[in-house]
């Protein structure tokens, strides 16, 4: 990119005024006040959209007299010439010249959609621009003041890497969320583990064909008559279990019309609890209120007894400031004191008998409590109740069909009536036993399996998030190696270059230079010796900023220019004369835009193209 002209319209200083750039050194010459760093600014202004002092506002770089400012910048890309225009109320405007006339190519105030077409088109970014092509007053020592962090977000917006960093923020957000969730399935795991541990298969299928042979035994012994005989009469305690289970369980309901009633009662108290769930707030406020009143009733008593006493004794003057005792002033006060006691005592009373009501209250709702745990313990009860009667209904059922596949439920009815079962009662009361045994263990089974499925279930869920878990830490660890090899990629290149002009500046000594160290701030070795940049003098810092400036600009790419704002201030004659060979050695590779007050600057570069400024442009 080569500049040609810089165009201002109640820019600053400037009414209207253009000033033309040439290729190699431009020199901006003038006193202080003349409009040189406007000029700077100018340029920044229009290829950022931002003044090149940081925290101001871009409507301060307007004409005090105007309502806008506008910045304008013709130069040469690809072959092709353009023109920027600027104004600080954002509106943005790119031409370009085709057949030596101008076509407006981009016209808009959305500033993101601005910044990322010049972008696109010229590489330009504002830090980018900012770090590596303008050296404005003061910018070295604002650049090493700045925070390590602040230096890192730099290098990482400079190196193109600030969207890997936001994605691998990303990536550890979602690993952090992934892990608290290990966390919990972890402990789900060991959960079930210690639940479904016990493994009752091989005993049921014992107690299975333990039954089966003294079933067997038992009807071969008794006949099938018999065994019939028998159910009908498990069939009777069955039943008898039922009418007692229903019993109590019209027992738990007394009182009430069914199970939805005592819910409802339940709801309703539960409703009123919570209506009151404030009274031991107001209750406590009370108390402190009715302590406080006493206190004040007390301090109000002690004083007017004191007053009265003093009435009483005669005295002239006061025991304790000694002044002349006003005898109708402080009768007034004695009244006074005592209408405010009357007062007190009256709100005190009232304070009490509100907290005799909102302690009744307050008893009334522990009986409900107490109200609400018997009836939620009936309920459970209920519940439980139900439960077992289901269970026995449906053995009942079960029972009922195998008398029915026998074809002979009313015959083994009567025959049960007459037959006594003496010699084979050992035998019953042994599968009787059995049987319950088995009942117990084939219900446990039933929950072992449901929690072998969730266990089951719960390790699938475990396997899948440790390999989340492994994506993620590959993908950080992806991105980390990438963000390590871009650095090295750029900054060692930069290092290199660093070194290059360092040694042609003949600045220091035998010189190596960590760019890396502390996020862009130069780590220095002179001849061997670890130096702080801090310790280095003004001007020393100077060329080792333009230097790294220069390096920076070379790897990152450079735009085709530099502007340099005043690079000789606070130098001495010696210093001076080896900028001026640093801005004719730049100039041969970039165009150079200068601006300087001092007579040695302009004769030493003498040849550039002047831009002469004066007071009240």
């Amino acid at each position: 990119m080569l500049l040609e002209r810089i165009r201002l319209r109640t820019f600053g200083c400037f009414q209207q005024q253009d000033f033309d750039l040439h290729e190699g050194i431009n020199l901006i010459f003038g006193p202080n006040f003349s409009g040189k760093s406007t000029l700077v600014n100018a340029i920044f202004f229009t290829l950022t959209g931002k003044p090149i002092v940081p925290r101001v506002d871009a409507s301060a770089m307007k004409n005090p007299k105007a309502y806008s400012g506008t910045a304008g910048l013709q130069f040469m890309a690809n072959g092709e010439r353009y023109l920027l225009y600027r104004a600080t109320g954002k509106r943005v405007q790119l031409r370009s010249e085709k057949n030596e006339a101008w076509q407006v190519l981009f016209d808009d105030t959305r500033i993101r959609t601005t910044e990322t077409m010049l972008q696109e088109q010229f590489g330009i970014m504002h830090e980018q621009l900012a770090l590596t092509t303008f050296l404005r007053e003061g910018e070295i020592f604002e650049f090493l003041a700045r925070q390590s962090a602040t230096r890192r977000d730099i290098l990482h917006t400079l190196l193109g890497i600030d969207r890997l960093i936001g994605v691998r923020q990303q990536f550890i957000d979602t690993r952090r969320i992934a892990k608290r969730e290990q966390g919990r399935i972890r402990a789900h795991q060991n959960s079930l583990r210690y639940n479904a541990r016990n493994v009752n298969k091989a005993e049921i299928a014992q107690i299975e064909a333990k039954l089966k042979d003294l079933e067997a035994a038992y009807g071969v012994e008794t006949s099938d008559s018999a065994l019939i005989a028998e159910w009908v009469q498990h069939q009777n305690r069955l039943q008898k279990q039922l009418d007692t289970l229903t019993h109590q369980q019209n027992k738990v309901l007394s009182g009430f019309n069914d199970v939805d009633h005592l819910r409802q009662m339940i709801a309703t108290i539960e409703k009123a609890i919570q209506d009151t769930s404030g009274l031991e707030t107001k209750r406590e406020n009370l108390i402190q209120q009715i302590g406080r009143l006493e206190s004040e009733i007390e301090t109000l008593t002690i004083a007017c007894n004191t007053l009265r006493t003093l009435l009483k004794s005669g005295e002239q003057h006061c025991p304790t400031c000694y002044q002349t005792v006003e005898r109708e002033v402080i009768q007034r006060i004695v009244d006074e004191k005592a209408e405010e006691k009357s007062q007190r005592g009256a709100e005190l009373e009232t304070h009490r008998q509100s907290l005799e009501t909102e302690t009744q209250n307050l008893e009334s709702r522990r009986e409900l409590e107490q109200r609400l745990q018997t009836l939620q313990a009936r309920l459970t009860q209920h519940k439980q109740r139900t439960q077992d009667v289901d269970r026995i209904k449906t053995e009942l059922d079960a029972l009922s069909s195998r008398l029915s596949e026998a074809g002979t439920q009313q015959s083994a009815q009567n025959f049960s009536d007459t037959l006594t079962v003496v010699d084979k009662q050992q035998l019953k009361t042994q599968i009787d036993n059995e049987r319950r045994k088995l009942d117990k263990l084939k219900q446990a089974e039933a929950i072992r399996l449901d929690r072998l499925g969730a266990l089951q279930q719960t390790n699938r869920d475990a396997t899948k998030i440790e390999k989340t878990l492994l994506s993620l830490e590959l993908a950080c660890s992806g991105i980390d190696k990438t963000i390590e090899a871009l650095q090295q990629q750029i900054l060692k290149p930069a290092e290199d270059e660093l070194h290059h002009w360092i040694d042609k500046m003949q600045l220091f000594g035998e010189t190596r230079v960590d760019l890396q160290r502390e996020h862009l701030l130069p780590s220095l070795s002179i001849d061997g010796a670890d130096r702080s940049l801090m310790l280095l003098s003004g001007s020393e810092k100077m060329f080792l900023y333009l230097c790294f400036k220069v390096a920076l600009a070379r790897v990152l790419g450079n735009p085709g220019f530099f502007v340099l704002d005043d690079p000789t201030l606070h130098l001495d004659g010696e210093r001076k004369t080896l900028m001026v060979d640093f801005i004719r050695q730049l100039a041969e590779e970039y165009q150079v835009v200068v601006t300087s007050y001092d007579e040695d600057v302009r004769s030493g570069l003498e040849g550039a193209h002047l831009i002469e400024m004066k007071h009240n442009v």
